[in-house]
């Protein structure tokens, strides 16, 4: 039995679909009140409801509440996490869900016996770092390393799914500019979040990535003028848009993303994904993805 924890995102629910079309066993761990339904409206969550009629068997817990994680992992080989708190809120904050949720998390899956833990955490992960997200990561990688369970962890770059869909995606249905941070050249390894559950769903039968920290990234860097022009080249006209300084509004962008996007201007990442071999996963690239991305704007 495999549980997989975040199901109810993107991510969590690519892995888990997928899962599910290898004919594996899979449980889910399902929230109380989830807003997971209102996500998929805008292209970012996965219904429990459509995985359970999948086949995924549902769990009803919360990474807050440790004796429903007991209860989770019960008789489970494998658990893969992509849970974050990103894009929530009240409760569901970085301190709450991304460091003592997973602590939990890990705990239980421990006593419990579970075997290997698939973790995904981000790009950057550091305990010195300034991000929190970053912080927390990198204390829960710790953690699991520490455990004696086997690991995986995933180290992805920002996700193409979630931050084009964010950036690009309202201001094109709503006919506006998009808007980019000063100078919008910084590159980063973007990486298409298909790449990242392939990753994920790979890494249960492949020994080779055992107690390994794998860094996941695009077949090169992109910068966000990078992105718009792809988005332009694509659909055959220049997208228009609207530069501002780091501080300034964002319009369309949810609040709690604004200062993630600043934070685009002021670094760089890239990585050298010549080893992706080893798990034969071929890099998408950003005109593919976003061939598929605007073909899905076009529908909605």
């Amino acid at each position: 039995m495999i549980l997989v924890v975040g199901a109810s995102g993107l991510l969590g629910g690519m892995i888990t679909q997928q899962l599910l079309d290898n004919v594996k066993e899979v449980r889910i761990l399902v929230r109380e009140n989830s807003i997971a339904t209102e996500m998929a409206q805008v292209g970012l969550g996965t219904p429990a409801e459509t995985l359970i009629a999948a086949g995924a068997q549902p769990v009803y817990g919360d990474l807050k509440d440790r004796p429903t994680l007991d209860e989770a992992c019960r008789g489970v080989t494998a658990v893969i996490t992509t849970a974050n708190s990103v894009l929530r809120g009240g409760e569901d904050t970085i301190e709450n869900v991304d460091l003592k949720g997973t602590q939990n998390l890990i705990n239980a899956a421990h006593e419990a016996g579970v075997k290997h833990i698939i973790y995904v955490s981000v790009l950057g992960a550091d305990v010195a770092s300034d991000n929190p997200l970053a912080q927390a990561k990198a204390v829960c990688e710790e953690e699991i390393k520490k455990s004696g369970m086997l690991y995986t962890i995933l180290q992805p770059g920002p996700f193409m799914d979630v931050w084009v869909g964010l950036v690009v995606g309202p201001p094109l249905q709503a006919g506006q500019p998009v808007t980019l941070v000063k100078p919008a050249t910084h590159k980063h390894a973007f990486v298409a979040m298909q790449d990242v559950a392939d990753y994920a769903v790979k890494a249960l039968d492949n020994k080779l990535v055992v107690k390994a920290f794998l860094r996941i990234g695009g077949p090169e860097a992109y910068s966000w003028q990078d992105i718009v022009d792809t988005a332009g080249d694509t659909l055959g006209h220049t997208l228009p848009v609207n530069y501002v300084e780091i501080g300034d509004p964002i319009p369309m962008l949810p609040e709690s993303t604004v200062p993630i996007m600043y934070g685009f201007e002021t670094y760089e990442s890239y990585v050298n994904m010549l080893g992706a071999g080893i798990m034969r996963i071929e890099p998408t690239s950003l005109e593919t993805f976003m061939q598929g991305f605007l073909s899905a704007v076009a529908a909605a």
